[in-house]
C-alpha cells in the first residue's frame, strides 16, 4: 500500500458513518468462538469486529493503514467499554507473528500474500474468520478483478486448516465468500473443536 492508499482510506473513514454492529458472518457464527485468547483483526477499519470480539473476552490487536479508522475504532471501544490495541501499519510491510493468535479476523480486504501468514500466525485450535468479495461481485461493482476472490479461492487458500463453515453468496448486490477455519493441533487431527 502507498501514501495514496492511506489517504484514500483516511478519506473514506472520515466520510463514512461508523457502523457499530459486527459483520453478519461473525455475529452469525459466534458459537465457534471461545471468548478467550489473543485476536488479530486485519484491516480492521473502524473496528466494529475488533470491538465485538473484545466484548467476548479476547485480547484484540487491530491493524489498519488508516489512522482515522483506528481513531474511530478506539472511540467505539470506549463507547462499548472494552479495550483494543491498534496499530497503523502498511500491510504490504507488516509481517504477522507466527503462532501468536487464537483468532484472526479479516473482512472486506484482500491481500493474497497474507493467506499463508494467517495460517502460520494461528496457534493450535486457533480460528480464522475471513470474508470478502468474489468475482461475481463484479456484476454489482466497478472493483478491479484483482481485488476479488475467484470461486472457491478461500478454500484453496486455507487448505491446511480444518474448514468449519464455508459459503459463497450472491444476493442483495453483494457477492462474497466467507469461511470459518481452524488450525488443528499437530498431535490430534481427528477432533477439530
Amino acid at each position: 500500500m502507498s501514501l495514496k492508499d492511506k489517504e484514500k482510506w483516511d478519506s473514506k473513514h472520515e466520510a463514512d458513518e461508523c457502523v457499530k454492529e459486527p459483520c453478519d458472518w461473525l455475529k452469525d457464527n459466534v458459537g465457534f468462538l471461545a471468548g478467550k485468547g489473543k485476536a488479530l483483526d486485519i484491516a480492521m477499519g473502524a473496528g466494529r469486529n475488533a470491538v465485538f470480539v473484545a466484548g467476548l473476552g479476547y485480547e484484540v490487536l487491530g491493524v489498519d493503514i488508516s489512522e482515522v479508522g483506528i481513531r474511530k475504532a478506539q472511540a467505539l471501544a470506549r463507547e462499548k467499554k472494552v479495550r483494543i490495541a491498534a496499530l497503523s501499519v502498511d500491510l504490504d510491510n507488516y509481517i504477522i507473528p507466527e503462532k501468536t493468535y487464537d483468532l484472526i479476523l479479516c473482512f472486506n480486504f484482500l491481500d493474497r500474500r497474507i493467506f499463508p501468514e494467517i495460517c502460520r500466525a494461528l496457534r493450535p485450535k486457533g480460528l480464522v474468520f475471513y470474508e470478502t468479495f468474489t468475482v461475481d461481485h463484479l456484476k454489482h461493482s466497478s472493483f478491479k478483478r484483482e481485488w476479488v476472490l475467484e470461486r472457491n479461492e478461500l478454500l484453496r487458500a486455507f487448505h491446511e486448516l480444518y474448514v468449519l463453515k464455508y459459503q459463497e453468496i450472491d444476493q442483495n448486490g453483494k457477492a462474497a465468500a466467507s469461511i470459518v477455519a481452524q488450525k488443528l493441533d499437530d498431535k490430534k487431527i481427528d477432533d477439530p473443536i
